[in-house]
């Protein structure tokens, strides 16, 4: 007798001493899974495109006949990737709580595990996360820190309590460069990230980001934190322009690879630089004269893109960042008082 139990979303969340297990392709895992699921797919990427292609143009049995024959030889590496788990209630979810995730769900009540299934699978976890956003209210004071690129703004971060970094959650610096030697998140990533810190640290006194437009790289922020932030408190940090080169020579200049997509991206610069300039940077990365390749893309190009909006606002605090851990020490100083 089976004892497969079918569960919420909110349900399968809460539930104690479980794991999640994701039956979807690595692609779709990849885009986007319920936080500390392990993908144990039952079609790999080409296998799902495969049978997909089978179920339109010919027919859904002859989809199924072959899904079960891929199936058949993945059953040995699933119970090999559940050992660890099998003490474990294990949830199981595919994309919309059918046939991947009940064939896994079987196979593992079959040999008497706890095993649950998501009903609706992820789909229902994605409208979930979507009336999250709707109906959250953030509680915290919201203070947010802007300043020109490499002035040390993700660095203070890290030294700060409360903090949401929207970049790290992107997988995204936030500038032109910024996707360089990151993989970004998916928009659905990213949403799933940024609500598990929203709920964290909404009985919190106060949360802390840094200054971004609407968009990080790919990502959107959603409305209601979008909201808040334009009506949080303002901090600037200033660097001196030597220790900004500095940084973005640590940060972006890492190896070989590196410096070829900085020369492709700096060649499709259109904004405010000139051509002269273009072509003088990219000589000088050229020449691994680094420092002074960041130089001539702050002065000529960042600068003059930031100034203008930094201007317009007013800040309850400036910090001039000489040193990290004394700028943190005063930034908290302020929101903490």
């Amino acid at each position: 007798m089976s004892m497969i139990s079918k569960i919420t979303v909110e349900e399968a969340l809460k539930l104690e001493d479980a794991q999640l297990i994701d039956a979807r392709s690595p692609k779709e895992y990849e885009e986007d899974h319920l936080e500390g699921a392990v993908n144990i797919p039952l079609l790999d990427n080409d296998e799902r495109h495969e049978i997909g292609t089978i179920y339109k143009q010919i027919s859904r049995d002859l989809a199924i006949e072959k899904g079960l024959t891929y199936y058949a030889k993945k059953i040995p590496t699933i119970f090999k990737t559940i050992e660890p788990f099998k003490n474990k209630k294990l949830v199981i979810y595919c994309a919309r709580g059918g046939m991947r995730s009940g064939i896994i769900a079987s196979l593992l009540d079959s040999i008497g595990l706890e095993v649950y299934q998501i009903e609706g699978g992820y789909k229902l976890f994605r409208h979930w996360i979507l009336d999250q956003y709707q109906n959250i209210t953030i509680n915290p004071e919201v203070y947010i820190l802007y300043g020109l690129t490499c002035t040390g703004k993700t660095e203070l971060l890290k030294r700060l309590p409360n903090v949401i970094d929207l970049e790290a959650l992107a997988q995204h610096r936030g500038s032109l460069y910024g996707a360089i030697g990151l993989t970004p998140n998916s928009q659905k990533r990213f949403e799933n990230l940024l609500l598990q810190k929203l709920k964290e640290l909404n009985d919190k006194p106060f949360i802390l980001l840094e200054g971004e437009s609407r968009k990080v790289g790919n990502s959107q922020i959603p409305e209601v934190l979008w909201e808040k932030m334009k009506n949080g408190k303002k901090i600037l940090i200033k660097r001196s322009l030597e220790l900004r080169c500095q940084a973005m020579v640590d940060e972006y200049f890492i190896n070989p690879k590196i410096v070829e997509e900085i020369k492709s991206i700096t060649k499709e610069l259109r904004r405010v630089i000139s051509n002269e300039n273009k072509e003088k940077i990219i000589e000088l990365v050229e020449k691994k004269q680094f420092a002074e390749a960041a130089r001539i893309l702050f002065v000529e190009y960042y600068d003059p893109l930031y100034e203008h909006e930094l201007n317009k606002m007013n800040f309850e605090l400036i910090v001039d960042n000489k040193n990290f851990d004394e700028a943190a020490k005063i930034i908290k100083d302020k929101i903490s008082c």
